[in-house]
């Protein structure tokens, strides 16, 4: 196990690298050039231009700025915007602070209504709760992220508002605290709702997911058996049949956790949160390429340990599952 986890570890460090480097390369190859952009429309004198590229490292040759770039990354500088001169590392902590908290919540809203559906849906196969399930499952799957966060934007703000039913009213501005959502209080509703519509998303397909993993398994002889020797429903299903369930189902769950990162810059956008969101869009624009290159880093490397962690869990989830640093049994 731990020489599989040093090998992996390695890994994400290569993929790290290379898909960063493809990045740093890009900015070469896209038409436009920053210093103009940040200027505007107005035309800087010649001598102004050459200062301000001097100064950004810009009139130097490719390899050195990029061995320039690891070089700071090493000491934990991202450098500056081209846009504003403001530190990538500050523009970074204030805009992932929101965005992190999104994540987190939506993450976890997604488990808890995927385990939920699913279970249900498995459990009570062919009930009303099943059925319910199902059209929740294929419905939800087929909204676009913009057009839920307006639904539900109408639905928990603006038709409790005009029908005065203030309990439902959840659209809330998002509180700036940390302990927004933990500590009791008014501000766990400016959180929830943005994350539901980040929830949702991937949750219908995970649950669906569940379900079908979870009747596959219990077609299984030892299903049949354990059941026979007289063990309780409860610890069936959930000692013995949703362990062996959830390996599919976390590989999903890995792989949605990365693509939720997308699903929380377009929620941003649409419930205006100060998050990511505003600022991939603008730095992709204005061609702020450290800004865009911090970001790069901070969502591959989010990528890489969640790959990582799905990796690993298999083992701890089912023990016949041997890791090691050849091969996986």
């Amino acid at each position: 196990m731990f020489t599989y986890t040093i090998k992996r570890l390695l890994q994400s460090l290569i993929v790290v690298w290379a898909a960063v480097t493809l990045m740093f390369a890009l900015f070469f190859v896209i038409p436009g050039d920053p210093i103009s952009l940040k200027s505007g429309e107005k035309s800087l004198p010649p001598e102004i231009l050459a200062n301000i590229t001097a100064k950004y490292g810009l009139d130097q040759p490719t390899y050195v700025q990029y061995f320039r770039f690891w070089s700071h990354l090493f000491r934990g500088d991202l450098g500056y915007s081209y846009k504003n001169d403001k530190s990538v590392n500050t523009i970074l902590h204030d805009g992932l602070s929101t965005s992190a908290r999104l994540l987190f919540w939506g993450a976890l809203l997604q488990l808890i209504i995927a385990l939920t559906v699913g279970l249900t849906s498995a459990i009570k196969r062919g009930s009303l709760g099943d059925r319910i399930g199902t059209v929740f499952s294929v419905g939800i799957q087929g909204i676009p992220v913009f057009v839920s966060g307006l639904l539900a934007q109408y639905l928990f703000g603006v038709l409790p508002f005009q029908l005065h039913w203030d309990w439902l009213n959840f659209f809330k501005p998002w509180p700036q605290s940390w302990h927004a959502g933990i500590i009791p209080g008014d501000s766990w509703k400016g959180v929830v709702l943005p994350a539901l519509v980040v929830a949702v998303v991937d949750a219908a397909f995970i649950a669906r997911m569940l379900r079908s993993s979870l009747l596959e398994v219990l077609r299984a002889d030892y299903i049949r058996t354990a059941f026979a020797k007289g063990l309780s429903a409860r610890r069936v299903w959930f000692h013995h049949a949703l362990r062996n369930a959830m390996i599919p189902v976390i590989t999903v769950y890995g792989t949605s956790l990365i693509a939720i990162f997308g699903v929380a810059v377009q929620t941003e956008k649409v419930f205006s949160l100060p998050g990511m969101g505003s600022t991939i869009a603008d730095s992709a624009l204005s061609q702020d390429s450290p800004v865009v290159l911090g970001l790069a880093i901070v969502v591959i490397a989010f990528g890489a340990i969640v790959n990582l962690i799905v990796d690993l869990s298999y083992a701890l989830i089912d023990p016949r599952i041997k890791i090691d640093s050849k091969a996986v049994h």
